[in-house]
């Protein structure tokens, strides 16, 4: 049996993909107090908005306010911030306010690609090495949405992927998110995703991105750590879902990972007694159920 890590880096993603799809509108002084109350429960590296086109996501039309609001209590406890862009004018706008790391999103399924970002996935691929080539003074990760399959139906080649892959190295993209965007993953195929991957990529610069839309999240980052793999993304509350992938449940719950990890003997510097807390004060303003194993367990104590 592979050994375990001793410590891992959990990225809060809740503020872009546990709040792009939520059906209320949050005011951004509402985002940035739970931005910095996440920040207290000890998250360190986090995906705080998203420039994307408030049309097509509107819950994100104020990026650029909570990014300047957030900024200065990041950088004061070394947080290290990082954005979602979908094109050009995304990594422009982001930029523009003073971001330095970039989450750009790929995807492996086809289909998804066209409603996610309107293009082809060789378009993505063009339009995002063009942009890769001149983003200079910025960090790029690139995110790889249904890496683990498409609920679509069309079919995602591992040698897509590995393409994928390389095709981001060519222009200097080491660092790269797998993303089992819609839940469907099962620990095997994660396994032989997973192990594909590591033919082309680094382990220590790959993450996971888990939801759990069929309670699979915490069963396939138990095969990500069995794999070496240490970075892994969740979100307060379960919250989340894709606008694209209907019927996609939020990323794995920070209180669930916290949880788990640390009843594996892993360090992951976050706070379970405060990431609940702030959890449930936020599900209650923002008219959010916590979908936590953790919260159900803290409301029944």
């Amino acid at each position: 049996m592979s050994k375990l890590p001793e410590k891992v880096l959990v990225s809060e993603v809740c503020p872009r993909d546990g709040w792009q799809n939520h059906p209320v509108h949050i005011p951004a002084d509402i985002k940035i107090k739970y931005i910095k109350k996440m920040v207290d429960y000890g998250a360190r590296k986090m995906e705080i908005t998203s420039f994307v086109s408030p049309k097509y996501v509107p819950q994100m039309g104020d990026a650029k306010e909570v990014f300047q609001g957030v900024k200065d209590y990041l950088d004061q406890k070394g947080v290290t911030a990082f954005v979602l862009a979908l094109n050009k004018r995304g990594v422009e706008d982001a930029r523009a306010a003073g971001v330095h790391n970039v989450n750009f999103v790929l995807s492996a399924s086809e289909e998804h690609n066209l409603r996610n970002s309107r293009r082809t996935i060789q378009e993505s691929m063009d339009a995002f090495k063009e942009l890769a080539s001149h983003a200079q003074g910025l960090h790029i990760v690139l995110g790889i949405p249904c890496i683990f399959g498409s609920p679509f139906g069309d079919e995602v080649p591992l040698e897509r992927i590995r393409w994928i892959i390389r095709e981001a190295q060519s222009v200097g993209v080491e660092e790269f998110g797998l993303a089992d965007t819609a839940g469907l993953s099962t620990p095997e195929n994660t396994r032989r995703v997973i192990r594909a991957v590591k033919e082309c990529a680094d382990v220590d610069r790959l993450s996971l991105h888990l939801h759990d839309t069929y309670g699979m999240a915490i069963a396939n980052a138990y095969v990500g750590l069995l794999e070496g793999i240490t970075l892994f993304d969740s979100s307060l509350a379960g919250m989340g879902g894709c606008p694209f992938v209907p019927g996609a449940k939020g990323n794995v719950a920070t209180e669930d990972l916290i949880y788990f990890m640390h009843a594996m003997g892993i360090e992951t510097g976050l706070n379970l007694e405060l990431a609940n807390q702030a959890a449930a004060e936020m599900a209650a303003e923002i008219q959010a159920a916590v979908v936590s194993c953790q919260g159900a367990v803290c409301r029944h104590s």
